[in-house]
């Protein structure tokens, strides 16, 4: 009884104090709109967008601090009375997305206030946003509005509830004006009390899934559903491993081309092994704890588990490239490499079993209500950067493992002594990653005291305890560095970087060994250039209604990628019957590459002089013209009847000199063209890429968004990269499957290997059409993707008459000449096309606002007890 006395009394004065503070007597006069709009269709997840309008006179005691600076304490004090019940003991908000604070403005009469929140319903949690919550249950969620009381006795003038379409359940009390969907409360006098306003509603199926995925156990389903893509990544690696054994090309095979068939196996393994431990060390740790299961590891040491799989796949990634690097001193190459990955392993070790040597709390976290000691006594040991060095020498390791092994990988296809100088590599290149491992924990630490910012900037600093609250939160934030270091380097980029490098080593150690030199890959190396082109290129998608679906976008990847190299075996001018079963290739195989380029210039001069007799310019006999054409498109009989040793075999329909020519390619061998197109490609990329990295990462407010990521401007620049990789690597494939594909001519052969790019997209695009999720910015990633390999095809196409270039004054004649004026135009039409429909989806995108999530980390739920997994 005492105790309901004692904190009656405490709420009073409470009270009490927010009514001196907020003078809410000055504020009868103030003008207040308020309005809700739930988004449902074209959403991952239910977006819920708030605005709150409050007119207060300028006579309000409080109303010239409004315009003060956000960091002011009497800033903080009048838009607390505002926007939040200032009798609330903590003023911090982690699902109130805001893209800028609250907008004021300054009339004759009247301070205006107008503040623009956002919220998704990505969890089952209770979401307060401005003056709203959301209170979501299996089956429906209710909308309430929360009134500053401050406002009680102001004018609400109108208040409006947009449901996205859906009609409401319930209805606290009857609206005013609206439909079904839309519902209005409307008072045309001042005075009364404000609508007590409850709707009740049930979300569509989709975004309902969506948001009970998140919670315990759906995030442990979530993996597993992941699994079979993640098995099938595995078989395919390991089958091109093994067709790559069972078929050397060299008798008795070479060290090289053992060790590089063996890297793909182990680096398949490798990425397996860390992909599984990155979708289940965080879902499986928040699901034991929430069961009581194993305490001890699952929540008192979870920071010290995150740490230790951190680290030790890091050492994995040691173990196999062997790193090296020396210093040069007084004539002595001295290795720092091993000391120092042995330091930073020690180090992290120590910090794992011994926190309280460096001012670290036991468990890794600290509890500043219920331990404040011991946050003082951690700010004062400055245990926030010891932990932020445990996570540099987390990410030296892990860097210093996988430029090695990126090294062993390539290095082992060139090497005379395989192994001799598997992962050495300069002191500068040491000295960057030991720089870089410095910066991405640096900037974790600055994010995270941003977002500290970003949810508390309503807190009272004067008030007590603020300072441990605020120490206490920033590291509890820092403190998920580890998990999300490995969420983010394996299950972003490193998972498909290692696997795509051992199987292109492993091609090229093949194409150096074969002899005679490979005309076309053999059927072992399209195996593994199609596992490289689901691994590197194909774009992952296949996320609907909070289900990973991958494997469906998958399997229709792989159908049209088989299906394109069966047709190409029919419809590829190589691959054209010249007699019954003697297909073009057996024979033009024989003729020098010198004589081929001949006869299609020539080709393309009697052709020219042809068209000038058409024009009337009588400069030659068309007979004879006509039969030195027909000769040019004749090769030798592979088959001659007796009697006959010097017969011709016409050239199949629609094929002549020039097609044949452009058929094989700039060079000789299918690796030296898959090198080539590569080149071409990443050269074209770089301008795309630059647009793509705006799409993602700058536009709207995606900028913005990075300061609140602990990777985001890590994997901003990491993107640069990826973007390059996948399309050199589309190029690759182009060039490595040249002689394969349909299509006389660069561009059409780029167009179907982009049918097949985009195979797996149109799949995501019908899925997410029955689920009312948004396409992204997928089209215009198509578009880009389609117009960097129909430029890297016209690119091959120059460069297999390279030889004629000095003769032509730009490289834009050579092409009109080579492909010959009347069906060049269809190419440039077609390529013209392709940048119109480019530029009408940029002007699109520039309108529209990506989606953006600021939200609390799932682990970050987990911890608390909110039953929020990865």
């Amino acid at each position: 009884m005492s105790a309901t006395l004692l904190l009656a009394a405490m709420l009073g004065e409470a009270a009490q104090a927010a009514d001196d503070e907020c003078s809410p007597g000055q504020l009868k006069a103030a003008r207040v709109t308020a309005s809700v709009r739930l988004k449902h269709e074209g959403e991952d997840y239910t977006k819920a967008d708030a605005v709150l309008t409050v007119k207060v006179p300028k006579s309000w005691r409080l109303a010239a601090d409004l315009l003060l600076n956000g960091d002011t304490e009497n800033y903080r004090t009048a838009m607390r009375c505002l926007l939040r019940d200032p009798r609330d003991a903590v003023f911090y908000r982690d699902t109130e997305g805001r893209a800028r604070p609250p907008h004021v403005t300054v009339q004759k009469k009247w301070v205006t206030v107008e503040q623009h929140v956002t919220t998704w319903v990505v969890d089952l949690q209770q979401r307060d946003f401005g003056t709203w919550r959301l209170t979501e249950g299996k089956r429906w969620w209710t909308l309430e509005l929360l009134r500053p009381p401050a406002l009680d006795k102001a004018w609400w003038q109108a208040i409006t509830v947009d449901l996205g379409g859906r009609a409401a359940r319930s209805v606290s009390m009857p609206p005013t004006a609206g439909a079904t969907d839309k519902l209005t409360w409307a008072r045309e006098k001042a005075g009364g009390h404000p609508p007590e306003l409850r709707v009740t509603l049930q979300p569509p199926a989709t975004k309902a899934s969506a948001a009970r995925w998140s919670e315990d156990p759906g995030y442990v389903l979530d993996p597993l559903a992941w699994m079979p893509w993640t098995v099938a990544m595995l078989v395919l690696i390991l089958a091109a491993s093994r067709a790559l054994r069972l078929a050397p090309v060299s008798s008795p095979r070479t060290e090289a081309e053992k060790d590089t068939v063996r890297h793909v196996r182990t680096m398949g393994v490798l990425t397996f092994v860390f992909t599984v431990v990155q979708y289940f060390d965080d879902a499986l740790l928040s699901h034991f704890a929430n069961d009581d299961v194993a305490l001890f590891w699952t929540d008192r040491h979870r920071t010290a588990v995150h740490l230790t799989l951190a680290l030790l796949t890091g050492l994995a990634l040691c173990v196999f490239g062997r790193p090296q690097c020396a210093v040069t001193i007084r004539s002595r190459q001295l290795g720092v490499v091993v000391p120092l990955l042995a330091a930073a392993v020690g180090y992290v070790a120590a910090v794992v079993a011994r926190p309280g040597w460096f001012g670290l709390p036991s468990h890794l976290w600290l509890d500043w209500e219920n331990n404040p000691d011991e946050v003082v006594w951690f700010q004062q040991a400055q245990g926030k950067y010891a932990f932020v060095l445990a996570c540099a020498c987390v990410v030296l390791v892990w860097l210093v493992g996988a430029t090695a092994s990126f090294l062993r990988l390539w290095r082992s296809c060139g090497a005379p002594a395989p192994g001799s100088n598997r992962g050495r590599f300069p002191f500068a290149v040491l000295g960057g990653l030991v720089a870089v491992s410095v910066v991405i924990p640096a900037v974790g630490i600055w994010t995270a005291q941003n977002t500290w910012e970003q949810r508390s900037w309503l807190s009272p600093h004067y008030s007590d305890g603020y300072g441990l609250w605020h120490e206490a939160e920033v590291f509890n934030d820092l403190r998920w560095f580890p998990s999300g270091w490995l969420d983010w380097v394996n299950g972003t980029y490193f998972w498909w970087w290692g696997p795509s490098l051992a199987i292109v080593a492993a091609l090229r150690v093949r194409a150096a060994s074969s002899v005679p030199p490979a005309l076309f890959p053999s059927a072992p190396e399209i195996r593994a250039l199609k596992a490289f082109f689901i691994v590197c290129v194909a774009p992952v998608v296949g996320w609907y209604a909070g289900v990973p679906l991958s494997w469906l976008p998958l399997l229709a990847l792989w159908g049209a990628l088989t299906a394109l190299l069966a047709v190409g075996r029919k419809r590829s001018v190589l691959y054209r019957e010249l007699l019954p079963g003697v297909p073009l290739h057996e024979v033009a195989k024989g003729y020098s590459r010198q004589r081929l380029l001949k006869d299609a210039r020539r080709h393309r001069e009697l052709h020219a002089q042809l068209r000038r007799l058409e024009q009337g310019q009588e400069d030659g006999v068309r007979g004879q013209l006509e039969y030195e054409l027909d000769r040019l498109n004749r090769l030798p009989n592979p088959s001659p009847p007796p009697g006959l040793p010097n017969s011709w075999v016409r050239l199949p329909h629609s094929v002549g000199p020039v097609e044949l020519a452009l058929a094989w390619g700039p060079r000789a061998q299918w690796w030296e063209n898959a090198c080539r197109a590569a080149l071409f490609a990443a050269l074209i990329a770089v301008p795309a890429g630059l647009v793509q990295f705006w799409v993602d990462h700058v536009r709207g407010s995606v900028w913005s968004d990075k300061f609140l990521d602990r990777f985001g401007f890590a994997d901003a620049a990491m993107s640069l990269i990826a973007m390059e990789v996948i399309w050199a690597g589309a190029g690759f494939v182009l060039g490595a499957l040249w002689r394969e594909l349909p299509g006389r001519r660069g561009p059409t052969r780029a167009f179907w290997l982009s049918l097949v790019y985009a195979a797996p997209v149109l799949v995501h695009w019908v899925g997410i059409r029955f689920v009312d999720q948004p396409f992204g910015t997928w089209a215009f990633n198509l578009s880009l993707t389609l117009l960097v390999l129909t430029l890297t095809g016209v690119a091959m196409d120059i460069d297999t008459f390279r030889r004629e270039a000095h003769y032509w004054p730009t490289k834009a004649g050579l092409l009109l000449s080579v492909y010959q004026w009347r069906t060049a135009s269809i190419q440039v039409a077609f390529l013209v096309g392709q940048i119109v429909a480019l530029v009408t989806i940029w002007q699109q995108m520039k309108g529209a606002d990506p989606m953006i999530l600021i939200e609390r980390d799932p682990t970050e739920g987990a911890s608390s007890g909110s039953g929020s997994g990865n």
